[in-house]
């Protein structure tokens, strides 16, 4: 009886002990959590690695410390690691999910849908995941594959909010664009015949460069005129690029018979970009060179800019203030601009008009239907002096619509 009694006493010990030690595994692992929530990622794994020491079966622990090491950025530890859970014949889930984001965030695209489809196989309506695999297929330019991914999503969760930037990422990468636009310009105290302004353009991007052609179109005091022009853009490894235009018309008075520019754009620092440059427009009594550049300061979702215009035939000059707020997602756009000077607006010079002083201000919104189409309406109101010492009120209404594909 008594050895039942004793026996009976040491189980209930052994139990116990055993007990202890399950809560300190999980006491343990807590602290652990805690110390890589704060990114005290070394106090972290001095913490896990006696439990994978102790318990190498243990794969709670074992996928942990693989994650310590890849938030550490530690990726060829956390590989070798993760990768025995996660290569075997019934991997584990969470495993594969962090081998996942490890060869993400290494930007091995290739094996990282290789892994993206063995959780698939688990959990074939995993959103997450699926994002991951179609922002690797986007990167690696397999692009249908990814829209096929997205297409698959929706009937998930019947939404694609969560691949909205993959599908603008792949939109953006549209080699052609068409645009269409008009421009009306007209007065009012005292008021004159409206002006108008409009163009076709059709543009195409190379793998480091662009080109658009343009024929834009007249109409002042029941004379119309032309202009062709053609804007070509080169990028740099630095990420700056180099914009140039030439154009030639048909008269000698709405446009400039021939005309010319070139800006060198340039980002020495990530919040700020800058750019220098230069117009030129050749009329048959007059040639007209600007001097131009802009300031940018990049806050977030908004930017702030400033760029003058120096005329230096006329000693002309304008100052432009204008305060962006853009929505890359969407690629929605609301911009405001300040403007007070001499040169034209939009540097429209004809023989219509002497330039004088004028203040400025205008507001325009970008808006994405669909994947590829854009309308862009603009309004800009002038207090314009006319003639010396008289002002008039001046409407530009423009609107601006583009397909891309």
């Amino acid at each position: 009886m008594m050895k039942l009694v004793y026996y009976s006493i040491f189980l209930l010990f052994i139990s116990t002990i055993a007990i202890g030690q399950e809560i300190n595994v999980d006491v343990i692992l807590a602290n652990a959590r805690r110390e890589a929530e704060k990114e005290n990622y070394d106090k972290a794994l001095s913490l896990i690695e006696p439990l994978r020491a102790k318990y190498p079966e243990n794969e709670d622990v074992q996928t942990f410390a693989g994650r310590i090491y890849s938030w550490k950025k530690d990726y060829k530890t956390a590989v070798k690691v993760l990768s025995p859970m996660a290569d075997r014949n019934n991997p584990n889930p969470e495993a594969l999910q962090a081998l996942i984001n490890v060869y993400f965030w290494t930007e091995d695209y290739e094996k990282c849908i290789l892994y993206c489809d063995k959780y698939l196989a688990i959990d074939p309506k995993s959103v997450e995941v699926l994002k991951i695999k179609a922002t690797c297929l986007e990167k690696l330019n397999r692009d249908q594959e990814a829209l096929d991914v997205i297409d698959k999503a929706s009937y998930i969760d019947n939404s694609t909010q969560a691949f909205r930037g993959i599908r603008t990422l792949i939109g953006r990468k549209a080699k052609n664009a068409v645009s269409f636009s008009y421009l009306n310009i007209s007065t009012s105290n005292p008021g004159q015949s409206p002006f108008h302004y409009g163009y076709a353009e059709y543009s195409h991007k190379f793998s480091k460069s662009a080109i658009v052609g343009r024929a834009n179109i007249g109409n002042i005091s029941n004379e119309t005129q032309m202009l062709f022009e053609t804007d070509f853009y080169q990028t740099f490894s630095n990420k700056s690029y180099l914009y140039a235009n030439a154009g030639v018309s048909t008269g000698k008075t709405i446009f400039p018979v021939a005309k010319g520019g070139l800006e060198y754009y340039f980002a020495p620092q990530k919040k700020f970009d800058f750019s220098l440059g230069a117009r030129f427009m050749h009329f048959d009594t007059d040639d007209i060179t600007l001097l131009t550049g802009q300031a940018t300061y990049n806050a977030g979702v908004y930017n702030f800019a400033y760029r003058p215009y120096y005329d230096i035939s006329n000693e002309l000059f304008s100052h432009v203030l204008s305060v962006q707020r853009v929505n890359e997602e969407k690629e929605r756009l609301i911009r405001l601009e300040l403007q007070y000077g001499n040169v034209p607006y939009l540097y429209l010079y004809n023989s219509f008009t002497q330039p004088l002083k004028a203040y400025r201000v205008g507001l325009q919104y970008q808006h994405r239907f669909g994947d590829s189409f854009f309308v862009r309406p603009i309004f800009l109101y002038e207090y314009e002096e006319y003639i010396p010492s008289e002002y008039r009120n001046k409407f530009n209404v423009q609107l601006i619509v583009t397909k891309r594909f």
